[in-house]
């Protein structure tokens, strides 16, 4: 008898209990699919959205490094004030770290599109390979009179590949940044094009690998510069053939800049720390014969100049010296020749030494504008996930706590049978293990393929020319995300059944009592309680008998409208940047750029136009910003160690570099009318008066002059106004220095006097005299700021195109056209919208049915009973739908100013290039948000009503014993 009890009270052997308790979390997935479905749904979202956006950001680098090796972009490219040789080349290819070096020439064209001129590049093809255009049709040129364009310049030409072009030197500025004219006796220049004249067959459409910026794209429109349109030609286009003169250098003319690839560089990603580390040493090995390279370059141009200058003076010489001795024409001949001599010694003695400019990759534009939107894209990445993360706990929790409670007497069975505390908990882990690891694959699919095809492949290619984008697959981000989720779900699942497992058998295996009724703190308001229906005062007291699951509720909707309040408010911030730019702040009508030997004529063409009614004329150029740098840090560096040295070289490598456009105004004239410059506050900001530049701020030099200029020329007194958009990227205040760099490759250092705000694009205004101390050239106005008599937008923009049409203007823009364009092309913004939307609406409806389902579960007696009752079903409906209708505009009142607090958020984030968003959440974005919040929580309830019509009245009021 004793061994028949024994055997009777025996535990189930392992096998079989793990077997059993398997069979049942696999019917508890089936017997709870909705929560299930829940779980999954927004596990694959988060797991979609972590995945998906860092995805993204890593495809968008590889697409550019990719293309990069493509083409062989250069990893490090070399400016000299007068130009490079083969000299200078040869001794580039023989420093440690570089792989190979070439010489490039490039001119600045002008040339006739549709009846108007239009301005480009022509650069060399160099024999290394270099730097070679992306061609995407046709071939590159290898003979004489061919020539390379890009798809740009065919749609806007509306040529083809076989028609002729032709171009003819840009006298705006200088046909070759570092040319160097050679000067006869007189003075006179008998400089000549880079490349031969006349007619040039096109051979192929090609990708500029300086510039993938898509030219109809919202960055172009931004930045709102004059389009130059890049052309490749081969050395047999050279002027004179591209014979070798004997100086080493082609026809004479000097290499307009060096361009260098590093050993091993390559094989790594441009924007990794590995591969900006082996350029910056390469970068500081170049740097050690700077200053050789400068000096001999400098003695060669001089001694060339000198030789080319004199030998024009030899036939005189051998004339004067035919003349018979003691004659007093032979005298003053041979004084005449002396002083032209000594004016030539002394003219070529002016000749400024050789500076040599040395870039990275991060001074090309686009590749600075790849790296700033691939970290805005993972920065994203990761914000979004932590809020779906958050959310999924919240519907774990719920969902695992509504099971533990349904399955309290299986539970005190289990424990009574003598199933471990770990046992019984294995069956709701497996069943929130199984969403997490069902909704990572998903979201893992979603996130590693689909969203990357839609936003490279359907989003970026708008913004970028890149031919193509790699997917990559992280997998340790595919996993890692995946166990993310995993961790923290079962984590809170397990958190949720702790507390009923340390209840005893009898306990579980009785019903739990349900909760004790409270008075509310409304029912203590008498003249709101007392007026209140019965339905209401039950609605009010459930409201604070579920505490938890009405918080929920609210975070879930607040979440909603947040995220839909910031999609919407992000277009509208949008959409109002070209208008606010234009209204606030550059308020002119139209900028006309001519070169500066036409600007003359088109000042009185301008003056004469009845249709115009004031202008104002300036100059405008291209300059590069960066920061400027302590020569006696230099220096002092220099003596340092080897480490020191290479976490210098680090430094410089990772040094910001911005393109901004130069406004120089006359001085005594005023901006008003045409720019209204203002701090972020608002106060107004001035520019400089002529006596300010520096005189107030200059120390004296020594020499008794007051001027401050430095060692190398510049002019840190001389003020400048920068703008926001250039100051943030460059962590610029008031009173630090920077250094400009212009299109003939000089260097100045100037201050910043003050930041303007400023929305789209980067500008740096300064006046004549700042501008002539800091270059030491003369102002040369070449554009007009036109403020247009007609008032309406269509008059504005006719104007605009009939200015475009003369051939004497390079480029014109008209604030209206542009502000027209910017809000058909940005798509950007749009797809944001949708996409975030799209993400609030399953947010909204995974949170509120999964609360609404699990509170007609635990409410199915209180329902029955009301059914049984007489309740209808409309009135049923309303029983429970009422509660969180209350409680979903609660949340929709919350989530409107934490959605205005996010978009700020978000916007810091972005950081777009070249621009500054406010935000501006307009009316109808609030209430579309609070809306289609509203419309979700409808949809989840009238879902749901099929439940509470299907409650079996019978089985629900049932003893549960």
């Amino acid at each position: 008898m004793e061994r028949t009890t024994r055997t009777m009270h025996r535990r189930p052997t392992r096998p079989c209990r793990h077997t059993a308790m398997w069979k049942d979390a696999w019917r508890a997935i089936r017997g709870n699919g909705k929560r299930f479905a829940a779980m999954l749904v927004i596990v694959a979202v988060g797991v979609m959205m972590l995945g998906g956006l860092n995805s993204v950001g890593r495809d968008i680098r590889a697409g550019l490094d990719g293309f990069f090796d493509d083409t062989s972009m250069h990893d490090i490219e070399i400016v000299s004030t007068l130009g490079l040789d083969d000299d200078d080349i040869a001794a580039l290819r023989k420093v440690s770290g570089v792989k190979d070096a070439a010489g490039e020439r490039v001119a600045s064209v002008t040339t006739t599109i549709g009846g108007k001129q239009a301005s480009a590049t022509v650069t060399e093809l160099n024999d290394r390979g270099i730097d070679s255009p992306y061609v995407t049709d046709g071939r590159l040129p290898n003979a004489a009179r061919e020539i390379a364009v890009t798809q740009q310049y065919v749609d806007d030409a509306g040529k083809s590949i076989g028609d002729t072009l032709e171009f003819r030197p840009d006298d705006s500025v200088a046909a070759n940044v570092a040319s160097v004219t050679t000067t006869d006796a007189d003075g006179a220049d008998d400089a000549t094009g880079t490349f031969a004249d006349g007619k040039y067959t096109i051979v192929g459409t090609i990708i500029d690998p300086n510039d993938i910026v898509n030219p109809s794209g919202p960055l172009a429109l931004v930045s709102g510069g004059k389009t130059v349109y890049p052309m490749v030609v081969s050395s047999d286009s050279l002027a004179d053939g591209g014979n070798d003169d004997g100086d080493g250098t082609a026809a004479g003319l000097p290499y307009t800049s060096a361009v260098i690839t590093v050993a091993d560089a390559a094989a790594m990603n441009t924007y990794d720390d590995d591969y900006l580390d082996t350029v910056a040493d390469a970068r500081a090995a170049i740097e050690a014969i700077q200053q050789t390279r400068e000096r001999e370059r400098t003695d060669a141009v001089r001694d060339a100049a000198l030789n080319a200058a004199m030998s024009a003076l030899d036939e005189q010489k051998a004339k004067i010296a035919a003349l018979p001795d003691g004659l007093p024409a032979k005298t003053a001949a041979e004084q005449k020749l002396s002083d032209a001599e000594q004016a030539i010694k002394e003219k070529v003695a002016a000749i400024p030494n050789a500076k040599w400019i040395i870039r990275d990759r991060s001074a090309v534009t686009s590749w600075e504008d790849v790296k700033t939107q691939s970290d805005m894209v993972t920065r994203l990445g990761t914000l979004f996930p932590v809020l779906f993360l958050v959310i999924a706990l919240l519907v774990s929790l719920t969902a695992v706590t509504r099971m533990v409670e349904e399955d309290r007497q299986l539970i005190g069975t289990y424990k009574a049978l003598g199933y471990t505390c770990g046992e019984t908990m294995l069956k709701y882990l497996a069943y929130a293990g199984a969403a997490c690891l069902f909704g990572g694959l998903l979201g893992d699919a979603l996130g590693l393929i689909g969203l990357p095809f839609v936003f490279t492949r359907r989003l970026i290619s708008r913004i970028y020319v890149l031919p193509n984008y790699p997917l990559l697959v992280d997998w340790r981000l595919a996993i890692g995300g995946v166990l993310l989720f995993v961790v923290a779900i079962t984590g809170a699942a397990a958190a949720a059944t702790v507390g009923s497992l340390r209840l005893t058998p009898a306990e579980l295996m009785r019903p739990k009592a349900p909760k004790a009724g409270r008075t509310i703190f409304l029912q203590r308001v008498g003249f709101i309680w007392n007026h209140l229906s019965f339905l209401g005062k039950v609605t009010a007291r459930n409201l604070f008998r579920y505490k938890s699951r009405a918080l929920m509720v609210i975070v879930g909707v607040l979440g909603c409208t947040a995220l839909m309040t910031a999609g919407f408010g992000m277009g509208s911030s949008a959409m109002t940047l070209m208008p606010r730019q234009h209204r606030e702040i550059t308020t002119y009508d139209v900028l006309a750029v001519t070169s500066a030997a036409d600007h003359a004529d088109a000042q009185r063409s301008l003056d004469d136009d009845a249709r115009v009614r004031s202008t104002l004329p300036l100059q405008v150029g291209s300059v590069t910003l960066s920061t400027a740098h302590d020569d006696a840090n230099a220096g002092a560096a220099d003596s340092s160690d080897e480490s020191t040295n290479a976490t210098s070289a680090h430094d410089r490598a990772h040094d910001e570099q911005i393109t901004a456009q130069l406004l120089v105004v006359s001085d005594g004239k005023s901006l008003d009318g045409y720019l209204d410059l203002h701090a972020a506050d608002g106060t107004t900001i001035a520019l400089p008066d002529a006596s300010d530049d520096g005189s107030s701020r200059s120390g004296n030099d020594g020499s008794g002059n007051g001027s401050s200029r430095d060692n190398n020329g510049d002019d840190p007194s001389a003020g400048v106004i920068v703008t926001t958009n250039a100051a943030h990227k460059l962590a610029l205040a008031d009173g630090d220095t920077i250094d400009l760099t212009d299109a003939m490759a000089d260097t100045a250092t100037v201050t910043v006097h003050a930041i303007a705000q400023y929305y789209t694009g980067n500008v740096v205004v300064m006046t004549q005299s700042a501008y002539e101390r800091a270059f030491d050239a003369d102002f040369a106005p070449n554009a007009d700021l036109i403020d247009v008599k007609a008032d309406d937008v269509d008059a504005k923009i006719a104007f605009a195109d009939d200015l475009a049409g003369n051939d004497a203007y390079l480029s014109v823009t008209s604030a209206a056209k542009q502000e027209r364009d910017f809000a058909k092309s940005f798509l950007i913004f749009f797809v944001m919208i949708g996409f975030i939307v799209v993400m609030a609406a399953i947010l909204a409806v995974v949170v509120l049915y999964t609360l609404a389902s699990t509170n007609i579960a635990e409410r199915e007696r209180e329902l029955a009973t009301i059914k049984v009752l007489g309740f209808r079903k409309r009135e049923v409906h309303g029983y429970v739908n009422k509660e969180m209708l209350l409680l979903a505009c609660f949340g929709i009142a919350l989530g409107l100013p934490c959605g205005r607090g996010l978009l700020g958020f978000l916007l810091g984030k972005l950081d777009l290039p070249g621009m500054t968003i406010v935000p501006n959440v307009a009316w109808f974005c609030y209430a579309a948000a609070a809306l289609l919040a509203l419309a979700f929580t409808v949809l989840v309830e009238a879902a749901t009503n099929r439940s509470l019509d299907r409650i079996d009245m019978v089985g629900a009021l049932k003893s549960p014993e």
